[in-house]
């Protein structure tokens, strides 16, 4: 269904996160971290639907890897890309972390929202491209599970890398089982 004269799409959050997942994967993401972003994408787009531009500039981020650090109760993120990080920030949360900093937070709302959909709350602090993050011990909102608006810029981002994905059609490729069949219910 396209809405707004082509420029937006409604899209369910199931679908949103099912593209993003495939978007990660095209853009050479680990799984693990395909479905922490997927997960991430569903609950920010269910909070606020422009956010999914976050996650679409972070798809077109190098994927290295952080350098994490941990000294005591903290634990310090440098380099590597947030899709990469964000699993990390939920990780030292989860092990009693008290303070978590992420020392290149480039696009934050993939870590928040990463965070938020794994039912933690934080305090978080953004000073530049350093984001200081702390466990708060207080509910998390849970979102309304609602077809959402998608900007097409984003969406046209998560399909182009979800393309990489696919597998070209040939006839070998069909006589070995892929596509669908002769009818639909094969």
């Amino acid at each position: 269904m396209v809405a707004s004269g082509g420029k937006h799409m409604k899209r369910s959050l199931n679908e949103i996160s099912g593209m993003v997942l495939k978007a990660a994967r095209g853009a050479g993401v680990p799984l693990g971290q395909c479905e922490d972003l997927a997960t991430a994408a569903g609950y920010l787009a269910a909070i606020d639907p422009s956010d999914l531009s976050h996650v679409a500039q972070a798809l077109s981020q190098d994927m290295t890897s952080p350098v994490v650090k941990t000294t005591g109760t903290q634990m310090r993120i440098e380099q590597g890309s947030v899709v990469m990080a964000a699993p990390l920030v939920v990780d030292g949360l989860r092990a009693g972390m008290e303070t978590i900093v992420v020392a290149y937070a480039g696009n934050p709302k993939v870590i928040l929202g990463l965070v938020a959909a794994n039912g933690l709350a934080v305090r978080s602090q953004l000073d530049g491209t350093i984001m200081t993050l702390s466990l708060l011990d207080q509910p998390v909102p849970t979102p309304e599970c609602a077809a959402v608006v998608v900007a097409q810029e984003d969406w046209v981002v998560f399909a182009d890398l979800a393309a990489k994905t696919y597998v070209p059609a040939t006839e070998a490729s069909r006589l070995a089982g892929a596509g669908a069949g002769l009818t639909d219910n094969d």
